[in-house]
């Protein structure tokens, strides 16, 4: 009895509260409809904000590093081989390498006909960007004042190169209305905030600076073969000594009894040695080639610090 009692008091309690507080909100009222009014623009207000300020991950997906992507008519490729982001002073730089898949020897690319358009996505409004040709088969394209909570960036690369395969002349009117039409291949790249690297030592780099930095990367990249070939040589040799003392050992063997087996084993052990030292003039061919590219690197590099680069300007996007 007792216990219903308390329930009773408690259940009368709270609503008198509540009706005291109705009878506050009535005499209050068009002040508390103001207050409601104003939290609910608070929260809007709020909302566009975070929305429009916190950085988003990008619903793009970016190209990967080192992807060659063909564009054009002419069999060239443009790979995407590094890109860095400052978020302190906007910038942005992408490398690329290009490539022609129609001469074997891919540095002689003409690139002044290489060309590219841009595009950002949530980039701000005072985005701007140029393409620095850095050596004869590399470019930079570099971005200023881009928003540090940009989604992404989409780039297509153009070949101005003039493919005669895709110019028609047709000998009737039916020819021409029947002939199909080549298309250009896309040479489209992605790059999205949350896939490019972070410095905060970024600059906007002069062209004179990128193409020395080229240069530095080329010569670099070729001592780096030579040290490869030349270990490659020393393993070779070693391989060498193992099938000189194996033919040894089957020598010793062959002495003591004609065995067909171990002729023939001797026999694949010397063409063994003939495919390695074959081997080992292709690696000091490779080292050969790769002294001589570092001396024209180098040559290119005092060329540019001496103010006289050969490479077309840089363009706007």
């Amino acid at each position: 009895m007792t216990a219903i009692i308390t329930i009773a008091d408690k259940f009368r309690n709270t609503f008198q509260r509540f009706s005291r507080f109705g009878t506050w909100f009535l005499e209050h009222q068009r002040r508390n409809l103001i207050a409601i009014f104003s939290l609910f623009i608070l929260i809007a207000f709020s909302t566009t904000v975070m929305v429009n300020i916190t950085p988003r991950p990008s619903n793009l997906p970016s190209t990967e590093l080192n992807t060659p992507v063909s564009f054009g008519t002419l069999n060239k490729t443009a790979s995407l081989t590094k890109s860095v982001f400052n978020k302190n002073n906007g910038f942005l730089e992408l490398h690329y390498t290009i490539s022609d898949g129609a001469v074997s020897d891919q540095d002689l690319v003409d690139i002044s006909k290489i060309k590219f358009t841009a595009m950002t996505d949530h980039g701000g409004n005072q985005v701007t960007g140029r393409v620095v040709p850095t050596s004869n088969n590399t470019l930079v394209v570099q971005f200023k004042n881009l928003s540090h909570n940009f989604n992404a960036v989409t780039l297509k690369a153009h070949d101005k190169s003039i493919n005669t395969a895709t110019v028609e002349a047709p000998s009737s009117v039916v020819a021409d209305s029947s002939s199909a039409k080549k298309t250009n291949a896309s040479g489209k790249f992605i790059i999205n905030r949350d896939k490019v690297s972070k410095s905060n030592t970024l600059t906007f780099a002069s062209q004179k600076k990128l193409e020395v930095s080229e240069s530095e990367a080329k010569i670099a990249a070729q001592q780096k073969l030579i040290s490869k070939n030349t270990n490659a040589i020393v393993e070779y040799q070693k391989a060498i000594d193992q099938q000189q003392s194996s033919i040894k050992k089957y020598q010793k063997i062959l002495a003591q009894s004609d065995d067909s087996d171990t002729q023939t084993s001797i026999d694949n052990a010397r063409d063994a040695i003939t495919q390695i030292r074959t081997q080992i003039s292709d690696a000091q061919k490779n080292i050969q080639r790769a002294k001589t590219n570092i001396s024209q690197y180098q040559k290119t590099k005092k060329q540019v610090q001496e103010g006289k680069s050969l490479l077309p300007k840089s363009t706007d996007l």
